[in-house]
C-alpha cells in the first residue's frame, strides 16, 4: 500500500489570474513541468497550495485538473486537511473519485481540539477516502499542534494510515521517529534541511522549492543513497542559496515569480492578503531563474 507513496514530490503550487481565480492553464503547465523534472510524485492542495485561501469547490477543482494532468504518470497525494472534519471528507471523497493514490490532512487547528478528537478526525477522513491511504502532516509551526512522540505514534498506527510528512527542524525527533517505526514511510517537509532530514531517516521528501529545482533534490537523494555526503551538502548548499532569496522576498510569491520568468506561470500573484513581490526583488528573481533553466538542462 505505502511502496508507491516514496520518493520526491513538489508540494504544487497554485496558479491563479488577474481576477484571484484558479488559472487551470498554468496549473497544467505546472504539472507537466514538474512531472518533466522526473519527481516521483505531486502533493496537491496544501500549504504551498493556498488551500486555506480557497474554498471547498476551488480545492476540488484543482484536485481534478491535476489528476486529469497526472493520473497515472506519477504518484499522487490529495491534501484535504481542513478545521471541520466534513469539509475534510468530502475532499477525501473528491480525491478518491478523481483517482488519486493517497490523501493528506494536516492536524485540525486554530481551535484547542483535544487529542482524541484529532484521532476522531482522522478516522472519519480516511474512512470517507474509499481506502486510500492517509499521509498524516505534521507541521507544528504553522498548526499550533504540538505532538508528542507517543500522539505520533497513535495517529501513524491508526488503521489506513500509510505515512507521516514531518514539517519540523528537530532531526533528533525525526531520527526517533525513523528508529520507531522502520517501515513507516516518513517525509521530510523543510527543504533547507532536505539532506539531513535524510540523514535523519526519511525516505524521500515534500517541498516547495522542488517547482522551480527538483532535479537538484532528486540528485541529493541518489547522492546520500550512494554514500556521496559532500556532494549531498553541496547540493543542499546550493538550494539554500535559493530559498535564502525567496524567504526575503516571500516564499510562495517567490516561487510564483520565478515560475513566471520561467514561462510556466502566467501571473505570479499568491491569493490575498498576499502581496506581490516588491519590484526591487524583480531583476534578481528573473537572473535566477534564467541561471535554473539553464542548469536544469545539464541534468
Amino acid at each position: 500500500m505505502t511502496q508507491n507513496l516514496r520518493g520526491v514530490m513538489p508540494a504544487l503550487l497554485t496558479p491563479f489570474n488577474q481576477q484571484q481565480q484558479v488559472d487551470t492553464e498554468s496549473l497544467r503547465r505546472l504539472v507537466r513541468f514538474n512531472i518533466e523534472q522526473g519527481v516521483d510524485g505531486l502533493y496537491v492542495g496544501g500549504s504551498t497550495g493556498e488551500a486555506f485561501l480557497q474554498n471547498a469547490q476551488e480545492r476540488e477543482q484543482v484536485l481534478e485538473v491535476v489528476a486529469e494532468e497526472a493520473k497515472g504518470k506519477v504518484t499522487l497525494i490529495a491534501h484535504v486537511g481542513a478545521i471541520s472534519t466534513q469539509e475534510s471528507q468530502k475532499l477525501a471523497g473528491a480525491a478518491h473519485r478523481y483517482g488519486f493514490d493517497a490523501v493528506s490532512a494536516v492536524t485540525p487547528f486554530y481551535y484547542p481540539f483535544s487529542f482524541n478528537e484529532h484521532c476522531d478526525h482522522y478516522r472519519a477522513v480516511i474512512d470517507a477516502s474509499g481506502g486510500l491511504p492517509m499521509v498524516v502532516y505534521n507541521i507544528p509551526a504553522l498548526s499550533g499542534v504540538k505532538l508528542t512522540l507517543d500522539q505520533v505514534a497513535t495517529l501513524i498506527n491508526l488503521p489506513g494510515v500509510g505515512a507521516l510528512k514531518q514539517t519540523s527542524g528537530d532531526l533528533y525527533e525525526m531520527e526517533k521517529i525513523r528508529r520507531a517505526h522502520p517501515d513507516l514511510v516518513l517525509y521530510n517537509g523543510y527543504d533547507e534541511i532536505f539532506a539531513s532530514g535524510l540523514m535523519a531517516g526519511a525516505d524521500g521528501g515534500i517541498g516547495s522549492t522542488y517547482n522551480v529545482m527538483g532535479w537538484r533534490y532528486l540528485a541529493i537523494k541518489k547522492a546520500i543513497q550512494e554514500g556521496d555526503v559532500q556532494r549531498a551538502m553541496r547540493l543542499q548548499s546550493e538550494c539554500n542559496k535559493v530559498i535564502d532569496l525567496l524567504i526575503k522576498v516571500g516564499v510562495f510569491r517567490g516561487l510564483k515569480t520565478l515560475l513566471h520568468y520561467m514561462d510556466i506561470v502566467a501571473v505570479p500573484l499568491c491569493r490575498k492578503p498576499f502581496a506581490p513581490v516588491d519590484e526591487q526583488f524583480l531583476p534578481e528573481l528573473k537572473t535566477l531563474a534564467a541561471e535554473l533553466q539553464a542548469e536544469r538542462a545539464t541534468f
